[in-house]
């Protein structure tokens, strides 16, 4: 009915008639771990420096963790602007973090 009234019968044969493309099977190909490593290595090579240090630094963090082995619980504090920026501005000089220079502040004011 709809084929008489706007006159689309020429648009759906149209698409009758169109088939899909053929389906192409993807290539699987394996990769040498070792070789694409070498190749980034001389590609990049003070990528290798970098991570060296960041292991570095990762594994003396991971001490303290696995000392500390105690439950965190998440505690959220709404705080003047003024007060954060100058906590902000402490934590950068010391070279820490804002969460572990408030958790050195609460330590200290608890014993």
């Amino acid at each position: 009915m709809a084929k008489k009234r706007f006159n689309i019968s020429s648009t759906l044969n149209k698409n009758q008639e169109s088939k899909l493309a053929e389906k192409i099977p993807l290539r699987k190909t394996t990769k040498d771990l070792e070789e694409v490593k070498e190749k980034v290595e001389q590609i990049h090579p003070e990528r290798q420096q970098k991570t060296e240090t960041k292991g570095a630094k990762s594994s003396q963090k991971k001490v303290s963790e696995v000392e500390e082995k105690e439950k965190l619980v998440r505690m959220t504090i709404d705080t003047p602007e003024s007060i954060h920026k100058k906590l902000k501005i402490r934590s950068v000089e010391k070279g820490i973090s804002l969460r572990d220079y408030i958790l050195k502040l609460i330590e200290k004011e608890l014993k």
